[in-house]
């Protein structure tokens, strides 16, 4: 696909083969217009209230490049909500410290949000960050280490400053490839991204090589890392049917708790369920296809594309869509 229309053929593949909320084009004035003209035609109307939102990055240090300055303005101007990030590297593209990189990040979010705000005062704008620092042996962006998360946390805590919503964090890794270091990174800055409040993460599923490559596989397997998150965020309710001390009065010394009601009324519910994790044991795995955790991810992925179905979308915005996006490409 052409660099130049990937954007079109993003937008439609995300209004025709999904419900959930997509995020608009940055690239320059035109790519923001296809898609407001684009949300029209989905939406049946002239979209007056939020319908997308868009990411806006600075180019640092201290800018902005002409494309994102062009479609913030396009977005501001249509009351469209809009991520304004920095992805300093730190001792590359930023100071080598972490409060310096903070600093730094801080004068260019601000500033793209202020210009969002003279466009249009009722802009709706997240305070968002990406930034880390470098491999010092090779200069390549470094996700994986504790780095990153501490900057996760330090954006978490200005923005809170500024009462602003949060753009940042998600599963993110250096890895190549998906194996046990994709695995120990992306939980490290997901739990950090969680823990910290983080209102909207963008890379949550999928990322391998820094942002550079993305992975079914690891998809499927940080599905699994947000389905373990949500469940931990959730806490945990203590009232006196949770504490059960009459359940365990009733069962008392040396019993069990399996066949109490308490336990049969909860035993589908209490408990997060995974859809990828192997509990089976070890007898059952060897005495199995004794599959690990990415063939049984690329498995899972399979059987989920076989199933999917396109959300209900009458003709007419169907081929409406198509045929703006065919016009365009010429």
């Amino acid at each position: 696909v052409p660099s130049e229309t990937a954007h079109l053929e993003m937008l439609l593949a995300s209004m025709l083969h999904s419900d959930k909320p997509f995020i608009g084009s940055a690239e320059g004035k035109e790519g923001a217009k296809h898609t407001m003209e684009m949300g029209e035609i989905l939406f049946g109307k002239k979209m007056i209230e939020p319908f997308t939102i868009c990411l806006v990055n600075s180019l640092s240090p201290l800018g902005f490049g002409t494309e994102m300055v062009e479609a913030l303005i396009e977005y501001a101007r249509a009351g469209q909500p809009i991520i304004i990030a920095a992805l300093i590297m730190a001792g590359s593209t930023g100071p080598i410290t972490l409060p310096g990189v903070i600093a730094l990040q801080n004068a260019e979010i601000l500033a793209g949000i202020t210009l969002a705000q003279l466009i249009n005062p009722s802009t709706p704008v997240l305070y968002g960050s990406t930034s880390t620092n470098i491999d010092m042996r090779t200069g390549a962006l470094a996700l994986g280490g504790p780095e990153c998360s501490l900057y996760i946390k330090a954006h978490a805590q200005m923005a809170s400053f500024y009462n602003l919503p949060t753009r940042g964090g998600g599963a993110l890794t250096d890895s190549s490839v998906v194996d046990a270091q994709a695995g120990y990174e992306s939980m490290f800055s997901l739990l950090t991204t969680v823990n910290n409040g983080i209102d909207f993460v963008l890379h949550s599923g999928g990322i391998l090589g820094s942002y550079l490559a993305f992975s079914y596989e690891k998809f499927v397997m940080d599905d699994e890392l947000c389905g373990m998150m949500r469940y931990y965020m959730e806490g945990v309710e203590v009232n006196s049917d949770t504490l059960a001390y009459d359940v365990t009065t009733n069962v008392g010394f040396g019993g069990h708790f399996l066949g109490e009601n308490h336990t049969l009324k909860r035993c589908r519910t209490e408990f997060w369920m995974p859809n990828l994790s192997d509990r089976s044991g070890i007898e059952a795995w060897w005495s199995g296809e004794q599959l690990d955790a990415t063939a049984r991810a690329r498995q899972r992925w399979q059987d989920l594309l076989a199933q999917h179905a396109d959300p209900p979308l009458d003709k007419s915005t169907n081929q409406q869509l198509k045929s703006f996006v065919e016009e365009h490409l010429q």
